[in-house]
């Protein structure tokens, strides 16, 4: 049930008012922006049922009443929700909700990258390619001078035109040199067939995503798995590949189970 709570913040409408502020009290509300507040309301009613997929939501004047915020306020806020792909907005008809986004298997090999079980529907978006970079973790991993500039190559993967996870390959050789790359290849970086490595390291943690991964991911607030994995050849640290990973759309397994 929405029960009113007194919020300090002032919002430009007609004039600068306080107001009260109805959100729902099982939803963790740690914005103090009145958009993203009424966002996080209106997408944990979503999650539980109250607007089903397909649905076509109440008017954005009867939105603003029901989460207690501004009609302006309120568009702010479904356009946050269209960014992540939970509505669709058009001109001259009501919001949509959408269908959620499928949630994915993917197995992690003996080689250490992540493949998907499904093969279906996948593929990627190109961020980066071929650009030059620094980046002290990855140098440092490559054994190369902190201001080393390495070749950058980066891409969103996707399954069901949606992102569920981003790829940043560092080099110290361009992946595309004509030598048959001295860089390991992975996808969707492949260029040609990729050299064996002799070995791999890799090293996973759980953070908050960034600003920009949230962005990228099409998420609020997201929670991600970030994997850190260093291809060596013949010894020497070849590659390395940064993944991360949405943790509320995927699911890992091992090779010998999840």
């Amino acid at each position: 049930m929405a029960l009113p709570i007194t919020s300090t913040k002032e919002e430009a409408v007609d004039h600068m008012a306080k107001e009260q502020w109805l959100v729902r009290q099982d939803v963790g509300m740690t914005s103090h922006h009145p958009h993203e507040r009424a966002a996080a309301a209106l997408r944990a009613d979503i999650a539980a049922g109250t607007f089903a997929p397909g649905e076509a939501l109440p008017g954005q004047r009867e939105l603003a009443d029901k989460y207690g915020v501004a009609q302006n306020t309120m568009g702010q806020a479904l356009r946050l929700l269209e960014a992540e792909g939970l509505v669709e907005m058009a001109p001259r008809r009501r919001t949509r909700v959408l269908q959620p986004f499928p949630h994915l298997e993917v197995r992690l090999s003996e080689d250490g990258h992540l493949h998907p079980v499904d093969a279906d529907s996948l593929g990627y978006s190109d961020l980066r390619t071929g650009a030059r970079g620094v980046d002290q973790q990855a140098a440092e991993a490559l054994n190369l001078p902190p201001s080393a500039r390495l070749f950058v190559h980066e891409a969103a993967l996707l399954h069901a035109g949606t992102p569920w996870a981003l790829q940043t390959l560092l080099t110290s050789v361009d992946i595309g040199t004509a030598d048959g790359g001295r860089a390991v290849t992975v996808e969707p970086f492949v260029t040609g067939t990729p050299r064996r490595e002799a070995r791999h390291s890799s090293r996973w943690s759980a953070r908050p995503a960034t600003t920009e991964e949230n962005r990228l991911l099409r998420g609020h607030s997201l929670t991600v798995l970030e994997i850190r994995r260093v291809g060596f050849l013949e010894e020497r640290p070849n590659s390395y590949l940064l993944t991360v990973v949405r943790a509320d759309r995927v699911t890992i397994l091992t090779e010998g189970g999840s």
